[in-house]
């Protein structure tokens, strides 16, 4: 008893301070962060287009209880495609994911698809357990899911009993966890686990769609779960730590929820409840990983689990982290790992106690590589430094911004001799250096470029600093526009090139000119209607990077796509690139082009183009990335291709507007096209958006709010602190900013509702100015606060009246009335009283006793009697009277005056 006692004593001080200790005799020690620095590290471990492979997916983790990492993945050999020639491959770390041995293949199909790795470690025989699923190639989720496949999707595992090294042959498990009409099936992707307690302790566990496969004997046989209810896929497990398994699965139905689909088993997987969904797991419709940080057998009873996933309801991006310590009831604590496109992702536990994530992710899209990331638990709680947005008057920034990114590439024309950067944050905690000089947010900053090799700038918060390199670049040629057509300049040959470089368009076949976004537009009436680009050598893409910009209107959209331009011939493999609207709004740019004459195809978001509607479309080809923005913002981009020499030239057609030269021909446009360009360039997100508000030439419109409503106080002026919120309107590029200024002082950058509070008269001026450089006429208003009440003095030139003879006695009273803000708007007598009443019997005494005043005026003579009643102590005259200033303050000030009963009184 004593020795069980000890034990427990002994772990919870060692969770407490963080020393590692083993469980069970195990060599996987797991540390409980406690006091650590944040500590947050991530590298690349799988990149697109390397080792052999077009693309990489598809990520699993697994932690052997030697401490040894295994990184899975799927090797993609010649497209990013599900389906294909598809390897299994491996990547082995030995020190906690600090270095990584070479890439092995594990299973290796021929031409055919192995995928879905779904590891497990037997941690009584060390064993290590990876199931996979197998398909022909050419076979396609639907195809195999329709029965026009050669074959189905088939379950497979292989082991190894050396950490990994090597594996054996892998097994068709069909016949024993698969029913015989199955068509698509899939385990994971991820991890299994191996149950801790119940009566089933022991037992091997793999997720697969709809439910789990499972092994009793160490692997010798396996077998199916009962079934969880339809709608699930992708799914995950974990042991709750009173026993009970929880499914936290991907939707296959009901996507619109949005959120993971939760199912549990009380009875170690024979029945699973239905299914729920978490509100606060939100999903795009994309696998994710669940883990628990220690294993549900252990003795301190830790209900710690994490959650990773690409946390949002319409992108793939955001890959975030969650902590929950009740068994996965609720998630209290979150963070980003990486805040750019991400996918799908893998936990898991290193034998030190730090956490690590293996995640798809990128620059462009999500699939660009796999990463290898690691922290620990207090990096939780930090918060960090990252800057929003960095904006430029100029240049390219590679790649795209983003606050977890530290080195940059900006691309500057040649002869660039100054560049305006301004820092963005929403956290005005942030501290903020330019090249060692303190900078503000939302602030521009002019910065000489002389010599200057790279901008170093720096955020930080607290004891966090976030440091960012801009290495300058400035070879960048200037911008060569090869075509223009406003479509207002016509001659005998058809639409006039205004570049000068004979690049006319002829247009065939009912094309017209009518007025359209400013003077006259295209129109194509969907029928073979379309242009032809005339002298189109220099058009030939070949290599180059180029750009095409068009404003259009869509007619309307009937067919699947209306095409708006196509370079070259129709066919597979043939060099071409040609974009097109789809009839769900969304614009898609497909490019083929050799060696290879692989096709290359990238989509917008569906609802960004729509029927009556002006919209700019604008596409790039930059390098081995195309990318296509909408209204000047970024919309879509494609994974790397084949590599930047990618040659697309194809000079036996001409380049046609608005005309399909496929086959079927049934994706012609129909509608308004105008301001048609085309650049031998790649524009960058600055130039796109540039370019996009150049027809902008309205400024923007801004008004102030003032709280109190109306002055509070006379005559126009406030007696309290005045709020002025400011907001803006421009209905077109959108304000870059807005500032004020009061007095004529310096310009301030608006960032929310300010106080004005020191009094005196104020003049505000105030206006904004747009993204596209409209700067608005300043406004004005004036502000009179006087929030203190005038001064007021007085003194009568008699205090005493002598002798008591019953005679009227003339007052002046000489005033004193200051007001430094408002000033004075009037003095008032208010009163004059006596403290005693007139009692004596005598001529005198049927007279007034204060005469010759005039109450409410400005009176400052006036008769007092000299006389008291000879029973009291004496009279004593009171004499008030009020200033009021013009902001309508008030002071009240007494004077006395008085006749003493007798001289020793």
């Amino acid at each position: 008893m004593f020795k069980k006692t000890f034990m427990y004593v002994f772990i919870f001080v060692f969770v407490l301070t963080q020393i590692s200790f083993s469980l069970s005799g195990e060599n996987r020690a797991l540390a409980a962060s406690s006091g650590e620095d944040p500590y947050f590290q991530n590298m690349d471990l799988y990149v697109a287009g390397t080792e052999g492979y077009n693309t990489f997916r598809i990520p699993s983790l697994l932690t052997t209880r030697a401490g040894t990492l295994l990184a899975f993945a799927e090797g993609r050999k010649n497209s990013a495609a599900d389906n294909g020639n598809i390897d299994l491959v491996l990547k082995r770390s030995f020190d906690q994911g600090r270095t990584w041995q070479p890439l092995q293949i594990v299973c290796d199909a021929g031409v055919d698809t192995c995928g879905n790795p779904t590891p497990v470690q037997d941690e009584n025989t060390g064993r290590i357990w990876l199931f996979v699923t197998q398909n022909y190639g050419p076979d396609t989720y639907g195809t195999i899911v329709n029965g026009t496949s050669r074959g189905v999707r088939t379950i497979w595992s292989t082991y190894s009993d050396d950490e990994g090294a090597t594996w054996t042959q892998p097994v068709n498990r069909f016949s024993e966890v698969q029913a015989p009409n199955t068509r698509w099936d899939g385990t994971g992707p991820g991890i299994g686990i191996q149950l801790q307690q119940g009566t089933a302790k022991g037992r091997l566990v793999i997720p697969a769609i709809d439910r789990n496969i499972q092994s009793d004997d160490h692997g010798v046989t396996w077998y199916e779960s009962g079934k969880l209810p339809p709608g699930l896929g992708e799914p995950t497990v974990v042991e709750l730590t009173d026993g009970t398994l929880m499914r936290n699965d991907r939707l296959s139905s009901n996507q619109e929820i949005r959120r993971r689909g939760i199912s549990t088993s009380p009875d170690q997987g024979a029945t699973w409840s239905p299914i729920y969904y978490d509100d606060a797991l939100i999903d795009p419709i994309c696998e994710a990983s669940i883990i628990r940080y220690m294993p549900s057998d252990n003795e301190v009873g830790n209900r710690m689990m994490l959650f990773a996933n690409p946390a949002g309801t319409e992108r793939r991006e955001n890959m975030t982290v969650r902590i929950s310590n009740d068994d996965g009831q609720t998630w209290t604590t979150s963070k980003t790992a990486y805040k750019g496109p991400s996918a799908y992702s893998s936990l898991a536990i290193l034998p030190d106690g730090k956490v690590s994530l293996l995640f798809e992710g990128g620059e462009y899209t999500p699939y660009d590589k796999i990463m290898f990331a690691t922290f620990n638990l207090e990096w939780f709680q930090a918060a960090e430094p990252d800057l929003d947005n960095l904006l430029f008057s100029d240049g390219s920034l590679t790649p795209v911004f983003r606050g977890d990114i530290s080195e940059y590439t900006l691309a500057l024309y040649s002869g660039t001799e100054q560049l305006t950067l301004t820092p963005v944050t929403s956290s005005t905690n942030i501290a903020i250096t330019v090249n060692g000089n303190p900078a503000a947010a939302g602030q521009p900053t002019t910065i000489p470029l002389g010599d200057l090799q790279a901008i170093k700038i720096e955020a930080k918060l607290g004891q966090r600093v976030r440091q960012y390199t801009l290495h300058l670049d400035r070879t960048r040629p200037t911008p060569e526009l090869l075509v223009h057509w406003d479509f207002d300049q016509t001659d005998v040959n058809g639409i006039v090139d205004l570049t000068g470089k004979g690049h006319n368009g002829v247009m065939h076949n009912g094309a017209e000119l009518r007025p359209g976004l400013d003077g006259n537009a295209l129109y194509l009436n969907g029928t073979r209607a379309n242009v032809e680009i005339t002298n189109e050598e220099d058009l030939n893409p070949g290599t180059d990077d180029f750009t095409f910009s068009v404003w259009v209107n869509p007619e309307a959209l009937f067919q699947p796509m209306h095409v708006l331009y196509w370079y070259g011939k129709a066919g597979s493999k043939v060099p071409q690139w040609w974009f097109a609207v789809h009839n769900t709004g969304a614009v898609r740019m497909n490019m083929a082009g050799l060696p290879s004459g692989r096709e290359v195809g990238i989509a917008t978001a569906a609802g960004l183009v729509k029927t009556g509607v002006w919209t700019n479309i604008t596409v790039v080809r930059d390098g081995s990335v195309n990318k296509i923005y909408i209204n000047g913002e970024w919309a879509a981009t494609s994974a790397k291709y084949d590599s930047p020499t990618m040659n697309v030239t194809n000079p036996s057609a001409p380049p046609l507007i608005g005309y399909d030269k496929g086959t079927v021909a049934n994706r012609d446009w129909k509608g308004y096209m105008d301001d048609l360009q085309i650049y031998k360039y790649a524009m960058n997100e600055a130039d796109v958006r540039k370019h996009y508000w150049r027809i902008d030439r309205s400024k923007p419109e801004t008004q102030a709010v003032i709280e109190p409503g109306e002055p509070n106080g006379a005559n126009g002026w406030y007696t309290s602190d005045v709020t002025v919120t400011l907001s803006v309107y421009d209905d077109f590029s959108g304000a870059a900013r807005t500032e004020y200024r009061l007095n004529s002082g310096d310009w301030k950058v608006y960032e929310g509702a300010f106080a004005v509070s020191a009094e005196g008269s104020h003049v505000l001026e105030y206006r904004s100015v747009d993204r596209a450089g409209n700067i608005e006429d300043s406004k004005s208003m004036t502000l009179r606060i006087d929030k203190t009440a005038p001064i007021l003095n007085i003194v009568p030139d008699k205090t005493e009246l002598w002798p008591p003879n019953g005679k009227l006695v003339p007052i002046q009273v000489a005033i004193q009335a200051f007001d430094e803000r408002s000033g004075i708007a009037g003095i008032k007598l208010v009163s004059i009283t006596s403290n005693e009443t007139d009692s004596k019997k005598g001529k005198s005494d049927q007279e007034s006793d204060i005469q010759n005043m005039e109450y409410g005026t400005d009176d400052r003579t006036f008769l007092l009697r000299a006389e008291r009643n000879g029973s009291g102590t004496g009279r004593i005259y009171t004499i008030e009277y009020t200033v009021t200033d013009q902001a309508g303050h008030v002071t009240n000030k007494t004077a006395t005056v008085s006749v003493k009963h007798d001289q020793s009184n």
